[in-house]
């Protein structure tokens, strides 16, 4: 058989009960808020702005650089 609760175990279980019932009594008391709706002005919608971050490459896309066409030799020929 299962021992018997205490007097004072019991106790703290009313103690509790009683404090719960007062703050359920209090929010029973008080108004309830409710949030309103927002009105939409607008018949267009607009997305909202997102962040665009600067490109950040990881490797050039291209292996070699171009190289310059025009030299001072390239001049002499093609004046």
């Amino acid at each position: 058989m299962a021992p018997k609760a205490s007097k004072k175990a019991a106790a703290g279980a009313a103690g509790a009960g009683e404090k719960k019932a007062a703050k359920t009594a209090k929010a029973v008391k008080g108004s309830v808020a409710r949030n309103a709706r927002k009105v939409r002005t607008n018949v267009h919608f607009f997305r909202p702005k997102t962040l665009i971050k600067k490109r950040d490459p990881k490797y050039p896309r291209r292996s070699v650089e171009s190289r310059e066409r025009m030299d001072k030799y390239r001049i002499i020929q093609c004046p």
